[in-house]
């Protein structure tokens, strides 16, 4: 077999696994051990390898072994990590709602390590991803992800991606808009903590004898959990809601 074939085929699956690396060695769906970055790097080359031998090669420039190749790379990582980057903020949005959550019902000092980012974090905010990531899975949203990876290679074939103001504008809008819908799924909570919060401190002004903040912390919590039982019906509609708007836009941005 001809070298100089085998060399511009090499490059091109190479530019193929980087962009699927890119897109999967950031996303919390994986955890944060050792295994899991090793699945990752399994996952990302088979992609890369499946999706090389079916994807197109209109538009591929081989750029030979030259700087350029390291231009493309770099390009191919972007594109990728700016699809793992929709989906990370899709997830940091229903993460923040567990996080206003929590600070209001008094758990700041009540944190885990979170398997999922290998960080510290609140229980309501570790709640909340949790959920998030169960309802992205049974809802399909692995496949949605895939799909669009898949489509991305056939709206931007490898060496043809460029990044303009009109897709960072977008970009830019959908975090926007992805955060507000965060904080419409915390709000109901957030909003009957903060009254609670707000009753219990005029109610030990106007009676200090009472010691009202002697109890004003299991006062909370114990709010705090009932609230999130009688809201837990309309969060997980508002949740699907974030995960859909995150599929609908990385269908936008791979031009499916």
């Amino acid at each position: 077999m001809d070298p100089a074939f085998l060399d511009n085929e090499l490059r091109f699956y190479v530019l193929h696994w980087v962009r699927c690396l890119a897109l999967i060695a950031p996303l919390p769906v994986f955890g944060n051990t050792p295994g899991s970055r090793v699945a990752r790097v399994g996952l990302g080359v088979m992609l890369g390898t499946i999706l090389a031998m079916v994807g197109t090669r209109v538009g591929y420039t081989d750029p030979g072994w030259s700087p350029m190749l390291a231009l493309y790379v770099v390009k191919e990582a972007l594109f990728g990590f700016l699809l793992a980057y929709i989906a990370m903020v899709g997830f940091g949005a229903i993460r923040m709602a567990g996080d206003f959550i929590g600070t209001e019902m008094g758990f700041n000092m009540a944190s885990i390590s979170d398997p999922i980012t290998g960080v510290n974090t609140q229980l309501i905010a570790h709640f909340y991803e949790t959920l998030g990531l169960l309802i992205f899975f049974v809802s399909g949203g692995h496949l949605v992800l895939l799909k669009a990876l898949a489509r991305s290679f056939e709206a931007w074939p490898v060496t043809t991606f460029t990044l303009n103001g009109e897709m960072v504008s977008a970009v830019i809008a959908f975090t926007g808009g992805i955060f507000v819908a965060g904080l419409q799924i915390a709000a109901p909570v957030f909003v009957a903590m903060i009254v609670i919060g707000v009753s219990l401190a005029v109610l030990a002004k106007v009676a200090p004898q009472l010691q009202i903040f002697i109890f004003a912390f299991p006062v909370k919590i114990l709010g705090g959990m009932l609230l999130l039982y009688a809201t837990f019906a309309s969060v997980i509609p508002a949740v699907k809601a974030v995960l859909e708007h995150m599929n609908d836009f990385l269908f936008q941005l791979t031009g499916s």
